[in-house]
């Protein structure tokens, strides 16, 4: 379809999709995608379009606004849009981009950790990233009324995601704390069986106690210690889902110091007992049956 939207083009082009209730409950979804050129004094503004916007600059620039910031995209650059919220455009000169609204149940989740790690909405890719080569793609979909795959295209989606998410700049300072914390995570994941401690993780990591219980929660989301008691309890809950070993035995083999202990730590966790626990899964196991 041609757009006959004041100040944009004639020969400017979109397509509408409607998604599937297997897309929308699953999936990252297309709604509309398309190849504008605007005129100068181009103005729109915007309480919610529902939706989440990325679109590609493909010349001159646009003023933008959302969260109450103001930016302007050059040629170039790739935004993204958080159209749930008041958001609007303004161009003096004029400009034209490639964009894509879309939508799904971790979207939102996306888009905080994009604008999160670039410390914007603004990023500076070019045409040979792979988030360009897939937005053309999506884009060529519609325009030439090909057949969609709609987890093909999730995947396209995802992937131009996780490229502008991989390519955000880092602080030359952090990356050794992110490798030290990788570095703790893979220690825990050899040696939970073991006690281990706070000092034994700073230790390994080269990092004094504080910072490493710091930086560990940043990047993480948990304490060394809840860490240390989750990855225990999910081994645990493998075993006791898949082997008849007593609960004594896999609270030894999975690092608690007594049966008790580990009887505790997995009621407050679970909301039941290990025993009820294998009880119920070994239930829902043999009605799969």
């Amino acid at each position: 379809m041609h757009s006959s939207e004041k100040h944009v083009t004639s020969d400017s082009d979109f397509y509408i999709y409607e998604p599937s209730t297997l897309a929308r409950d699953v999936y990252l979804y297309p709604l509309s995608s398309g190849h504008f050129r605007y005129t100068p004094g181009y103005r729109n503004q915007r309480r919610s379009f529902d939706s989440y916007e990325l679109f590609y600059v493909e010349e001159g620039s646009v003023e933008l606004k959302s969260h109450s910031r103001t930016f302007l995209a050059t040629a170039g650059q790739f935004v993204l849009l958080d159209c749930y919220s008041p958001h609007s455009y303004y161009s003096k000169d004029g400009w034209a981009c490639y964009w894509l609204h879309y939508d799904g149940l971790v979207a939102g989740a996306f888009y905080r950790r994009i604008v999160d790690a670039w410390g914007g909405f603004l990023f500076d890719l070019n045409q040979y990233s792979p988030a360009y080569q897939h937005l053309m793609n999506i884009y060529e979909l519609f325009r030439r009324s090909r057949p969609v795959d709609e987890a093909g295209i999730s995947s396209s989606i995802t992937s131009i995601l996780n490229a502008i998410l991989s390519s955000a700049p880092r602080k030359q300072e952090n990356v050794p704390v992110r490798e030290a914390v990788a570095s703790a995570v893979a220690y825990i994941n050899e040696r939970f069986r073991y006690p281990i401690s706070l000092q034994d993780l700073a230790e390994h990591s080269a990092i004094s106690p504080y910072y490493f219980t710091r930086v560990f929660h940043r990047e993480t989301g948990f304490t060394p210690h809840q860490y240390i008691i989750n990855t225990r309890l999910s081994n645990a809950k493998f075993l006791l889902r898949t082997t008849e070993d007593s609960v004594k035995n896999i609270a030894i083999q999975t690092g608690w110091s007594s049966e008790s202990t580990f009887c505790s730590a997995f009621r407050k966790s679970v909301g039941m007992t290990p025993s009820l626990y294998r009880k119920r899964n070994l239930y829902d196991t043999q009605q799969s049956i």
